[in-house]
């Protein structure tokens, strides 16, 4: 049964894990074996039956998985390398159950309540393509690809940790580093060309070791898409998203690489001319771009990144947040910082109730501060526990950034990214959190297609400078911010389709339009690849750059052949966001009204339903792409 509690994380050690996961494999193959043999004839027998007896496993793996990701040590990964190859087995023994897939079937065709429909069919569909229907041989090379993707992608994301943990570059008394928190900021803000020089060339060059495992993973993958009968990993990747078809990604691509184009090159102009006229540099080189790209913005809008910042204090921004979720979705978060306060993994952890008309409906963790050597790069939303109406199961979801620490006097002051950052991952959470599907197998995001996840996500950072946040930034400032808005809109768009359509080609072998087919027809290396594409896109690369080696949405991630996804979600996300526009912005209670629409549609209806027809309840028609190039103040688009 679901637990309702909350984690001893206190007690949660390696020695702990590793005592309890042997119990927990054997428990919950004793108990898949006995609904094998009960041969399952209702929904409760069969999906209750699977969730209850696989529940701990998956709770108990989940948080080893987590320590590994925000607590990182040699202990924990000696423990999930030592346990991966056993669960990736169970989890793959599950998945080609001939008898729980015969049972799905069966039950799906005669099934007619919607939700637990769409349950039983992506049970189904999962089963093959998780090889139910292989046989001998097959199934054995299928299971052990499996087992080796997995082994490559937790020593994928372990060798970029540890070169970005190995790196310091000292200067003049300061010391340099090319994590997520300070990178950033230093290639914006840094005078010293030479400190800029050596940052990107570290960065750039990361985990030389990674290379040889990038051929591996994508020659597995290219084997484990034939044996399940897809042309390429693309096409396997996309049999559960969204978009019908890698051309249709394609077209995608080509429409906005078609508007951005001219857009792009004239903003890069500007930059150059800049760097020449105050610096006498004849060539803008990767390092120097984002320094005067940020001197450009500061010229042109009259305020700087630091200005800004001094009204982005942590504190005041999350309260801004919550004051903003408050208005438009009409509940309230409560920090709990007194006894009630559960366990955490970290000091730095903090917990938050969030309560619908005076009860709590949900909880989760922020883990806010940069941990280097500890904690992976980025920002992500994982949810420890989904909504369940037959356990009474609340919502635990956990976000976690990667801001500096707070200086001297306890303050951390986010640049606006960083503060969109956090209303993003929060937008995540909200989907996990808000939802109201009963049925915890498509409750939140489960069930929500890859490329349709960031949707919610994506939405929430249009709020960020509202003024109903009461987030105290200057009239004038906020004025100069929105003027800015769009700065660098189509060089920004162009750096995220060269991603895209890197992680496409690599894992389809399609050239698509724009990169040159006749390059891409020869044996090239995923760098080559790469270069083309970057290329083509306007996205300067140094000679020797191997950024795909620490590309980890792709490489150690849920993103292969997904990495689309983000502007597919980002075309929906500003479609919704449209109707806000269309209600009137300024207009309270047309907001209220709208938000209390996105609310019961796109957040609490989760995965009861595809993401697409979800959309269409909320919006009243099918979404398209005008929304986003208006916003970003490019062109008129199309539907998709």
């Amino acid at each position: 049964m679901s637990e309702t509690g909350f984690p001893k994380w206190n007690a949660f050690t390696p020695e702990a894990a590793a005592a309890r996961l042997p119990r927990l494999l054997a428990d919950a193959e004793t108990a898949v074996a006995a609904i094998e043999a009960a041969r399952p004839a209702t929904y409760e027998a069969l999906v209750w039956a699977l969730d209850d007896a696989t529940e701990e496993l998956w709770h108990c793996w989940g948080r080893v998985a987590h320590m590994v990701s925000v607590m990182n040590s040699d202990a924990w990964r000696r423990l999930e390398e030592s346990f991966q190859p056993q669960v990736v087995a169970f989890s793959l023994r599950v998945g080609q159950s001939k008898p729980i897939y015969d049972a799905a079937k069966a039950l799906a065709a005669r099934e007619t309540e919607p939700t637990r429909r769409r349950i039983l069919d992506k049970m189904v569909e999962s089963a093959a393509l998780a090889g139910v229907a292989l046989e001998g041989g097959k199934k054995d090379r299928f299971n052990a690809i499996q087992a080796e993707l997995a082994k490559l992608a937790t020593d994928f994301s372990n060798a970029v940790l540890d070169a970005t943990k190995a790196f310091s570059f000292e200067k003049d008394g300061k010391t340099y580093t090319i994590d997520d928190a300070n990178y950033p900021q230093t290639m914006k803000h840094c005078a010293d060309r030479a400190v800029r020089e050596a940052l990107c060339r570290a960065r750039s060059t990361r985990a030389p070791e990674n290379t040889a495992r990038i051929a591996r993973i994508l020659e597995l993958r290219r084997e484990l898409a034939a044996l399940l009968g897809f042309a390429d990993y693309a096409a396997l990747s996309l049999a559960t998203k969204c978009a019908p078809s890698v051309a249709a990604v394609g077209a995608m691509i080509d429409e906005l690489d078609a508007a951005t184009q001219v857009i792009a090159r004239q903003e890069d102009a500007e930059v150059e001319a800049l760097a020449a006229k105050t610096a006498g540099l004849a060539a803008v080189e990767p390092w120097d771009r984002a320094f005067f790209a940020e001197k450009l913005r500061e010229a042109k809008y009259a305020y700087s990144e630091e200005e800004l910042k001094r009204h982005f204090e942590f504190a005041d921004v999350l309260k801004g947040l919550f004051k903003m979720a408050n208005f438009l979705f009409d509940v309230e978060v409560e920090e709990w910082t007194d006894a009630r306060k559960p366990q955490t993994w970290h000091p730095d952890v903090r917990f938050f109730a969030v309560k619908e008309k005076g009860r709590e409906i949900a909880h989760f963790y922020l883990d806010p501060y940069v941990r280097s050597g500890l904690k992976n790069g980025g920002a992500w939303m994982n949810e420890f526990r989904n909504r369940s109406d037959r356990t009474g199961a609340t919502p635990l979801s956990l976000i976690v950034l990667n801001l500096p620490l707070p200086d001297a006097d306890g303050k951390c002051l986010m640049p606006l990214r960083e503060v969109e950052t956090l209303f993003h991952e929060f937008g995540h959470a909200l989907q996990c959190m808000l939802t109201r599907v009963g049925e915890e197998d498509a409750a939140g995001i489960n069930l929500v297609e890859w490329d349709a996840v960031e949707v919610a996500s994506q939405f929430m950072e249009n709020w960020c400078l509202d003024d109903r946040t009461g987030i105290a930034v200057p009239a004038e400032l906020k004025a100069k911010v929105r003027a800015a808005k769009n700065f660098r809109a189509a060089s920004a768009c162009r750096r995220q389709l060269a991603f895209a359509k890197t992680d496409l080609v690599l894992h389809s072998g399609a050239g698509l339009r724009g990169v040159g087919q006749a390059a891409l027809d020869q044996p090239l290396t995923p760098n080559d690849i790469k270069r083309a594409i970057f290329t083509h896109f306007g996205c300067p690369l140094l000679p020797e750059d191997i950024f795909l080696n620490s590309f980890t949405h792709i490489f150690a991630g849920g993103y292969a052949a997904g990495y689309y996804g983000y502007k597919w979600s980002e075309v929906m996300s500003a479609d919704c966001y449209g109707a806000f526009e269309e209600a009137g912005l300024a207009d309270d209670a047309a907001v209220r009204r709208t938000g209390a629409r996105y609310r019961e549609t796109i957040l609490a209806m989760g995965g009861s339903a595809s993401a697409y027809d979800v959309f269409v309840k909320f919006r009243g028609r099918t979404p398209n792409s005008a929304a986003l190039l208006r916003q970003q103040g490019l062109s008129s688009g199309r539907a998709i």
